[in-house]
């Protein structure tokens, strides 16, 4: 069996961030475990995506359950299936309906962290654009702007198609001439970046800017162009959800309405080739004064099946629950982080399988049931144990857990340690 390898760049990231509790953003498949029903889902909904679908989806789940590294897994998944995603935080400052700049702000940061397989870090807007001015200049000798329009014909349907499909032709000439300048400035346009109407108009001729009242509009559009550049569509990512109960009462709901046509649209059937990934806690969800479910009509459209019952979940509902990991997956992930620090060398283990299950039981004893329920803190406490035992080779296990002894236990079979594997 040929050994696994790890990149000392990949090993790096994931001890860094799982030590600071943060979400590592690159090697995750090094230290994946369960939450395999969950992927399986967001497999299928891409797949609807490509066909020319929608889908919005809620991950719901406690602070420190895992949520953002769930939002992570997708985007990976999604990059191999062929698609483009946008990610962002929101923030007090950052939201989707704003009358203040804010949520040109989220656009702008969205447009920002766009990325696609072959540049998973985002900044790939230039990319995008380039791979399909490349083939328009491949089918067409003399490129003419009537050319480009014809090309982009297929946007027309959408609110906002004229201007842009305006700067995109703009790019075309300016990619042929070599105008840097005015290459740069239809990028500050499409990353929604220009405050001001007289500016854009001045630089670009065109008589609108990217701002709170075509943001959803923008998204659609992006997603149609996404497909024109030969990708399966656009996937957009927001995290931090419960920010929103922050905002004033006007501003939430405005929030909530935005969202509202985004899931009525998504499940009539209104839009194509994009998706919306919602990240929050169960306390925001189901909040009836600042929550969503203070918001009637989101209320009736996210609400649990009476039906899904803890061993048969319905999976299909917007609202997908992150459950808390069980032993055996926990037990997984400190497996994975060891062979992480080891670089699946069995001879540089810090800890023995044992020593795990010592750990574990630690764990209970310090944390209780919130062991399970928050892997962020897990996994800090772990790989700052195997950061002491590294850096003090003289060390064992029990100069840091003292106290604890290993309670009898059944083994559990191989079979029940769950450990996905992203499919391609």
């Amino acid at each position: 069996m040929e050994k696994i390898k790890i990149k000392a760049k990949e090993k790096n990231a994931i001890i860094e961030s799982l030590k600071a509790g943060l979400v590592p953003r690159i090697g995750l498949q090094h230290i994946q475990v369960g939450r395999a029903d969950e992927l399986k889902e967001m497999i299928k909904d891409f797949a609807l995506i490509a066909d020319g679908g929608a889908k919005t989806r809620f991950i719901i789940g406690e602070y420190g359950s895992g949520k953002t590294f769930f939002l992570t897994l997708a985007k990976l998944i999604a990059h191999e299936k062929n698609f483009v995603v946008i990610s962002a935080d929101i923030t007090t400052e950052k939201v989707l309906c704003s009358s203040d700049e804010k949520s040109q702000k989220l656009f702008s940061e969205l447009i920002n962290n766009m990325s696609t397989k072959t540049k998973p870090d985002g900044g790939a807007l230039k990319l995008i654009i380039e791979r399909w001015a490349s083939k328009i200049l491949q089918k067409n000798e003399q490129i003419t702007e009537e050319g480009i329009y014809k090309e982009l014909l297929p946007l027309e349907k959408y609110v906002a198609c004229y201007d842009f499909s305006k700067v995109l032709t703009t790019y075309i000439h300016a990619y042929q001439n070599g105008d840097d300048l005015k290459m740069s400035q239809v990028l500050r346009w499409l990353r929604a970046e220009y405050t001001t109407k007289t500016d854009a108009r001045k630089e670009l001729d065109v008589r609108t800017i990217i701002d709170n009242n075509n943001f959803y509009d923008y998204l659609k559009l992006f997603a149609g162009f996404a497909r024109l550049a030969g990708y399966a569509g656009l996937i957009v990512s927001f995290d931090e959800l419960a920010v929103l109960a922050r905002l004033k009462s006007t501003v939430r709901n405005k929030n909530f309405e935005r969202i509202l046509t985004i899931v009525n649209d998504s499940l009539q059937g209104a839009t194509e080739y994009i998706g919306f990934l919602f990240s929050g806690t169960p306390e925001f969800l189901e909040d009836k004064y600042k929550g969503m479910y203070s918001y009637g009509a989101l209320e009736s459209r996210l609400a649990d099946n009476p039906f899904s019952k803890e061993e048969r979940r319905d999976l299909t509902s917007p609202v997908i629950r992150l459950e808390s990991l069980s032993q055996e997956e926990l037990y997984m992930l400190f497996y994975n982080i060891r062979n992480v620090f080891a670089e699946y060398d069995e001879n540089k283990y810090l800890v023995t399988d044992n020593d795990i299950k010592l750990f574990m039981q630690w764990l209970m004893n310090k944390l209780g049931a919130k062991s399970f329920l928050s892997p962020r803190e897990s996994n800090k406490n772990f790989v700052g144990l195997l950061c002491q035992l590294e850096s003090y080779p003289q060390t064992n296990i029990s100069d840091y857990l003292s106290g604890i002894q290993l309670e009898e236990e059944k083994e559990a079979d191989d079979d029940e340690l769950v450990n996905l594997t992203l499919e391609k």
